[in-house]
């Protein structure tokens, strides 16, 4: 017999606006970053993670994506 295990998903939703580094104009993204809470999702000491843990790591995350410029798709034909 199989057994699914179904673990909690931890999910940070991120939106950003910035300039298009083709045409100026405004480019708006949205992505979704999530871990889940599992007894193999360890931090470097080896001890699982918590909410707040994986929240913490999910808002870096989605910091760094934030200050990614980003280019309109018909812009990134042009080049």
């Amino acid at each position: 017999m199989y057994t699914t295990t179904r673990f909690e998903r931890v999910p940070l939703t991120a939106t950003k606006s910035v300039p298009c580094t083709g045409c100026g104009k405004k480019v708006r993204r949205q992505r979704t970053f999530e871990q889940t809470i599992n007894p193999y999702n360890k931090n470097a000491d080896g001890i699982p993670k918590s909410r707040i843990d994986i929240l913490h790591e999910l808002k870096t995350q989605a910091d760094a994506w934030q200050a990614v410029a980003e280019t309109h798709t018909k812009c990134e034909g042009e080049s």
